[in-house]
């Protein structure tokens, strides 16, 4: 085998392959006698049938599969000796096996980024300072009142719903040409952003505590965030199972008490508002993070491969397709294209693929480690939020090889703290630190 390299970038390789006819017959000899043994064509016994039958039928198909795994030992072999590091399978030009001809084949290699990192000490970062606005309080304190509001039995003699009511339904009917067939369902008259559907709140307004098989008909709206199901005409039969009303607290001392908080409203604000500081340094922190490596990859230009890039964009979709169906919005029916996402994601990928080699680097250069300690403490930060059991997050991680990933984040996270701490920092107003976030 003969082979010849040439750099096309500084991530991309064309390596030009020459393989003699004679490492290729015996190939071509093994894989026609393999699938002499295992076709049967009519009026020749197994292993018995010609070579040349055999050629008429499945020249292409063998000679592509011999073609494929001389490629595949002779990349694999100039990979070793040449000390190639591919990040992503090379791309093989077209192929054309021809009797007793030299087998000539090239293939595009993109291969590992090599960056030695610069100017990444004391970089210039400006820090806010914290700050809690009393709306925020507020916001804790309702969600507070909302938790320990009661849902109690309904007054004797009471006719109808009320604003505020906790309805529990059983419907059938249809949603356009959907069907529900005896579907049981809770419905929060004080809180449309949970209601199963959408408009039907407002239909169970003013409506017969004792209803049974009630017929509702409406149209929802053109503008909700289900888009499948804005317009849609429903035609349902409602029936109450239950009906409760509901019981505010005041935002009080006795709020205070039963919070297990504190004993008074002043000492529950005075709580709240240190936990929204302690929450307001975290971003503070996040914000210094994301200045660093803004600054570190404007000072370092280099170029990453095409396929880590694709990489990154490709992962940026699907991010944000999750996130759409956590909100129970299918992508499609919001109008998302796959292909014209990728394709705007490219610049940001870019950005996030340069970042990732430079992290990278810069851990190799300060030799900063990822302990099983380090692991475990991530582990157990994942476990508790997922409230999950730590050791069976762990088997499922190294079951999936995704082990590694969380190393590689650990190790991004201790570096960009290390960033952080080798910084001069300047302590700025709010409006100057968001200018330096977006430079």
């Amino acid at each position: 085998m003969q082979l010849s390299i040439e750099d096309i970038s500084p991530v991309e390789k064309r390596v030009d392959f020459e393989i003699p006819w004679g490492d290729v017959a015996p190939r071509l000899d093994r894989a026609y006698m393999a699938l002499s043994k295992q076709v049967k064509l009519h009026g020749f016994r197994p292993g018995k049938a010609p070579r040349s039958v055999l050629e008429k039928m499945y020249a292409s198909r063998v000679e592509d599969e011999v073609a494929r795994e001389i490629i595949e030992m002779s990349l694999g072999q100039a990979i070793e000796e040449k000390q190639i590091a591919p990040v992503a399978p090379p791309r093989v030009d077209k192929l054309d096996l021809k009797a007793g001809q030299v087998f000539k084949f090239s293939a595009l290699v993109e291969t590992k980024t090599v960056v030695v990192p610069k100017d990444y000490k004391g970089l210039a970062l400006k820090r806010r300072p914290a700050k809690v606005e009393e709306s925020q309080i507020q916001q804790q304190l309702d969600q507070h009142q909302r938790q320990l509001t009661q849902f109690l039995p309904i007054e004797e003699g009471r006719t109808t719903t009320k604003e505020g009511d906790l309805v529990l339904i059983e419907v059938s009917g249809k949603v356009g040409t959907h069907k529900i067939k005896g579907k049981t369902a809770s419905v929060d008259l004080g809180d449309t952003s949970r209601e199963p559907l959408p408009g039907l709140a407002a239909q169970l307004k003013d409506f017969p505590v004792n209803a049974a098989d009630h017929e509702v008909r409406y149209r929802i709206a053109d503008d909700v965030s289900q888009r499948e199901l804005a317009g849609q005409e429903v035609v349902l039969k409602v029936t109450v199972k239950e009906v409760r009303s509901r019981k505010v607290p005041a935002i009080d001392d006795d709020l205070a008490k039963d919070t297990g908080e504190a004993e008074t409203l002043a000492g529950l604000k005075e709580k709240i508002r240190a936990r929204l500081e302690e929450a307001d340094k975290q971003r503070i922190s996040t914000e210094l993070s994301q200045q660093a490596i803004k600054a570190v990859v404007k000072a370092n230009d280099f170029v990453v491969s095409r396929s880590m890039v694709d990489r990154f964009a490709k992962g940026m979709v699907e991010q944000f397709k999750a996130q759409l169906a956590s909100m129970g919005i299918e992508p499609g029916a919001a109008g998302i294209d796959d292909n014209r996402m990728f394709a705007e994601s490219k610049v940001e990928a870019e950005q996030q693929a340069r970042a990732s080699v430079l992290l990278n680097a810069i851990a190799e250069a300060e030799k900063v480690e990822v302990s099983d300690a380090d692991v475990q403490k991530k582990l157990a930060e994942l476990a508790a939020a997922r409230q999950e059991n730590v050791k069976k997050l762990r088997a499922d991680l190294e079951r999936t090889g995704r082990i590694s990933g969380l190393r590689r984040q650990i190790q991004d996270d201790k570096t960009l703290e290390l960033l952080v701490s080798l910084a001069k920092i300047a302590d700025v107003s709010a409006e100057e630190a968001e200018e330096a976030g977006k430079s």
